[in-house]
């Protein structure tokens, strides 16, 4: 299938439109602002590269930027946002072209801007690496660069329990965009019956559950950055082309080639989204910095099993996570100075697959170095930092 067509990405944004609220909006505002932990965008140039639906430019426009400007490789895409912007009513401050950030002499044509955001876009260019570097290029000095990159390391997770392997699932999207309309319906319905109902249809009780738990996943959806269940599906399946990444391996990119800071790296979904600016430069995520605590850990870790290897915490066991709460914990851990690959890692996962994969829970932190050496012997430095 090495002539597999690419996804239709800027129709499935235009369909979406058809379900737009105002509440979406306000959630997609509200989500956004968490994650780049602003009150508002006033003043600021916001950079949406991908725009899709136009929903996140919107969002950032409404939040009090200065300036936004949209673009996506994708003419529908393009419409889609610019359909947002005339029911904005055709803002000066927010302008919608088309262009590809594959394309250098087009991003080094844009200007600079405060905020440079893609979430879930360049690793569906065809050139991943490419793409990231040259996304960095419109960034101002002392600018933030926010991108979310499909997780290798998440489905890896996931493969424990049956769930297809990265390598998998590039092959289901090959073959969904191969398939007819008909049979494109079907995988999408297969899907939902995959990830949801299928591990339960045995027991009526749990399958009614599950059942009800679907219907509320899907009406509350809107809640997750304003968007809908059902183009997500499709959007998942048939995104084509697309590449998984490791969480380290971008953070090292990123500082060694792009000169880039992690300031924040948010694993457990699909999508890890990434949080950069430049080594050096001083912003409003001074002040943030300055609240997180720092924990050198031991060089006397216990080992567990496999690659996993443990250092009690419960100094900080009020903050980890429970089977209640199991993405609670704020802390990140760093290997010589780099976030290592997931938080809130399934046991097993550390366990079994290790790789940089961590687990803050209960009164130990539970954690494997990035490439599963022993961390007593391996000549490197552990710290946690926790968000206050």
């Amino acid at each position: 299938m090495t002539d597999t067509p690419n996804f239709a990405f800027g129709k499935n944004w235009e369909a979406f439109l058809t379900k737009f609220t105002q509440e979406r909006l306000e959630i997609a505002q509200q989500r956004l602002l968490h994650l780049l932990r602003l009150p508002s965008f006033k003043g600021m140039r916001f950079l949406d590269i991908g725009s899709g639906s136009g929903l996140h430019s919107l969002a950032a426009w409404s939040a009090g930027a200065a300036e936004v400007l949209s673009f996506d490789y994708d003419t529908h895409s393009v419409n889609a946002t610019r359909s947002l912007w005339e029911m904005a009513g055709k803002p000066n401050s927010w302008r919608i072209i088309q262009g590809s950030v594959l394309d250098d002499a087009f991003m080094n044509s844009l200007g600079l801007f405060d905020i440079v955001y893609s979430w879930g876009v360049l690793h569906h260019t065809g050139d991943t690496w490419r793409a990231i570097r040259n996304a960095r290029l419109p960034l101002a000095d002392n600018g933030i660069f926010c991108i979310a990159l499909y997780s290798a390391t998440n489905y890896q997770n996931a493969s424990l329990h049956g769930h297809p392997t990265p390598e998998e699932w590039l092959r289901i999207k090959q073959a969904y965009n191969n398939s007819s309309a008909y049979k494109k319906r079907l995988m999408e319905y297969a899907e939902v019956w995959r990830g949801y109902l299928r591990p339960h249809w045995r027991h009526p009780l749990r399958f009614a559950r599950a059942c009800i738990a679907l219907g509320r996943t899907m009406y509350g959806y809107k809640k997750y950055r304003g968007m809908d269940f059902m183009t997500d599906v499709r959007d998942w399946l048939g995104g084509w082309p697309m590449d998984f990444v490791r969480e380290m391996e971008v953070a090292r990119f990123c500082k060694d080639e792009l000169g880039l800071e992690t300031l924040d790296m948010i694993t457990g979904e699909g999508n890890t989204e990434f949080i950069f600016r430049p080594l050096g430069s001083s912003n409003y995520w001074d002040a943030l910095l300055e609240k997180r605590t720092k924990v050198t850990l031991p060089a006397s870790f216990r080992h567990v099993q496999g690659h996993m290897w443990a250092c009690s915490l419960p100094e900080l066991s009020t903050s980890a996570d429970t089977q209640e709460f199991p993405r609670r914990s704020p802390l990140v851990l760093f290997e010589d100075g780099l976030p290592l690959d997931f938080s809130h890692a399934p046991h097993d996962a550390v366990r079994l697959l290790g790789e940089g994969r961590y687990s803050h829970w209960g009164d130990e932190l539970f954690f494997s170095a990035s490439d599963n050496s022993d961390p007593n012997t391996n000549g490197r430095v552990y710290t946690a930092m926790l968000w206050s």
